[in-house]
Parts: C-alpha cells; structure tokens; sequence
C-alpha cells in the first residue's frame, strides 16, 4: 500500500480535516509546525512499535525486505553460532544463540533497564576486542553475537521512527490519524510542555 491509499483509507477516520481543528491544539498550520521543528522549537515523538509496524508495508518493498532483513539478524546469528560450533568444534559458541536474541531484546526502547545493558555493551565491545588481541574466538563470537544484534536493533527503531515522523510531517492526515490514536505526541521545547491525545477524547497538556 502506497501513502495515497492509506490516506484515503483513513480518511473517514479522522476526527478532524486540518491540524487547526484539533481542540487547544498549539499549532494552527502543518507547515507553521515543520518550521517550528526545524528550530527546534518544537518536537514531535512517535510510538516505536508503530513506526516499525508501518515499515512492513508503507514504506515500499525495498524498505521492507531491508526492514525484513536487519529485524532477521538473531536468527542469522543463532544459526552462524551453530555453524561455527561444530565446525570449530566449540560447543560453547551455541550460547551464541541466547546471546543474539537477548542483545536483539534488551534493545528495546521500552525496555526500562535498556541504560544499564546500553553500558553492558560498551563493556562487551572492550571484551570483543580484546579477545580479538588474545585470538579468543569463543570471547569474540559471543560478545559480537549480543552487540551486533544490540545496535542492529536500535537502529531500525530509530530508523524507522525517524521516517515515520518525515512521512507526519509532510501528510496532515496521517499526522492526524497518529494523534488521534494517540501514536504521536508534541512537545514544546522552550515550556516543556507536552500534548497528546488519549482514548478519554480530549487533548491532554503536560506541563
């Protein structure tokens, strides 16, 4: 589905046609708040899990099958750990496979201790080199197997949340339709002041 589709799929969905119809919202014009974020004024965030929902299909295919491919990395890491077990006949490298799928998980933005494990790697990252000084292949490989997918992951949260908020601000209504479900929050970054919507129906405001 292209962005013109899901635009006319939504449309009978939205509760308001223009951003100035949203209730105390603070910006009358969609390109008044590009300009507004492009100052650094303001700022909007939007829902990760959301934004990585969009890029299996609204995106494109070519943005897809890359999504596809990097949200495959545990998988092609657990099956690289097996292989290289037996090949080097190193049945510790198979602790490969719980290494990818934690670093891939722990990366998580909603993961409340993801600071802690964010530091963890730092450490991991100086035990992967080292045991790239001291030719240790079972302290690379699994170091590598939870760093790789670690970062892999945050970047296509990141990858995609950014795309998301490119695509909100060049389309009123799916800026609208985020809002409205509560997917897209604003922010005034000289108050601090927030503004969201939530299923109560009316615009909330956080000082």
């Amino acid at each position: 589905m292209d962005l013109s589709q899901f635009e006319k799929q939504i449309e009978s969905t939205l509760k308001w046609k223009k951003i100035k119809e949203i209730p105390n919202f603070p910006i009358i014009h969609l390109e008044e708040l590009k300009k507004k974020i492009n100052s650094g004024e303001y700022s909007i965030s939007i829902d990760f899990t959301t934004a990585n929902e969009f890029a299996r299909w609204l995106y494109g295919a070519r943005y897809a099958i890359f999504f596809s491919i990097l949200a495959s990395t545990p998988f092609i890491l657990a099956t690289i750990s097996v292989i290289l077990a037996f090949i080097l006949k190193n049945y510790y490298l198979l602790f490969g496979i719980i290494s990818a799928f934690a670093g891939f998980f722990l990366s998580n933005p909603y993961n409340p201790s993801k600071s802690f494990w964010k530091s963890m790697v730092g450490i991991l990252l100086l035990v992967c080199f080292y045991g790239i000084w001291q030719d240790n292949l079972t302290m690379t490989f699994l170091s590598g197997f939870f760093i790789i997918p670690f970062f892999v992951n945050e970047f296509i949260y990141n990858l995609n949340r950014n795309k998301l908020k490119e695509i909100a601000l060049n389309s009123e209504k799916i800026f609208i339709f985020l809002f409205q479900n509560g997917k897209l929050r604003l922010r005034n970054n000289k108050t601090g002041e927030s503004y969201w919507y939530q299923e109560i129906k009316s615009l909330n405001k956080q000082p």
